[in-house]
């Protein structure tokens, strides 16, 4: 049984969690590291969701073909819940990218995982909201790469409907186009889970990292940044 706060959040005391708080953080310079050997980041001309077209395209789908590396960076989530010290009952993965990252949070956590659909099943329950839950209990959302932080927003509105309250979201990699402004004016707290803002982990970390590479110019970067700020 997990230990848990008079209002049912999981404590830091619980045996589980203390557990994995006592292993070395994830440095983001490995991270870096394994998410180049696996191609997640690709330059050339793509569409966002939005329809903003952009030069470089973060695909973290891939790391869920490496155990090994998705484990990685769920544990570096892992890492930056324990020190902000949230309190929450629930994980919640935004449909459908996020799902494995999410289910492995809940599992190095030990707390519950919930499952949003994209659309309300049309037959059986007819449920939007999969899993068992408990009305007034908190959701942190996890996301793999957020850009303005719409489909956060969206997914966080969906699930306060269900009588769910949602404060805080985190994901793997921050594209800097908006997200941390943008889902505070929803009352979203927008956890990126480095502390320095040249972190690996940022779209500006990754255009110096592939620099380091040689696949990149220090003016192919400002070209890249200066497209990206432009609205969209």
């Amino acid at each position: 049984m997990t230990a848990a706060t008079a209002n049912g959040n999981h404590a830091i005391e619980d045996p589980v969690v203390t557990k994995v708080q006592d292993a070395s953080p994830i440095q983001e310079s490995t991270l870096f590291e394994e998410l180049y050997h696996m191609q997640c980041f690709r330059t050339g001309e793509f569409f966002l969701k939005s329809g903003q077209m952009t030069p470089i395209y973060i695909d973290l789908r891939r790391i869920m073909s490496s155990p090994r590396v998705l484990r990685m960076a769920a544990q570096a989530m892992c890492d930056k819940i324990l020190s902000s010290n949230i309190k929450f009952d629930y994980v919640v993965g935004v449909p459908y990218a996020a799902l494995p990252l999410a289910t492995l949070v809940s599992d190095i956590l030990n707390v519950p995982m919930l499952m949003k659909r994209k659309e309300a099943k049309a037959y059986g329950t007819k449920q939007l909201i999969e899993g068992v839950y408990q009305p007034g209990g908190t959701v942190l959302l996890v996301e793999d790469v957020v850009t303005s932080g719409e489909s956060i927003r969206e997914t966080a509105e969906a699930i306060r409907k269900e009588n769910l309250k949602v404060t805080d979201a985190i994901a793997v990699l921050d594209r800097q186009q908006g997200a941390v402004c943008n889902l505070a004016e929803d009352n979203l707290n927008f956890l990126r889970y480095y502390d320095e803002i040249s972190s690996f982990l940022t779209m500006e970390g990754v255009l110096d990292g592939l620099i380091t590479k040689n696949e990149m110019t220090e003016e192919r970067k400002r070209q890249i940044i200066e497209h990206l700020a432009k609205p969209f």
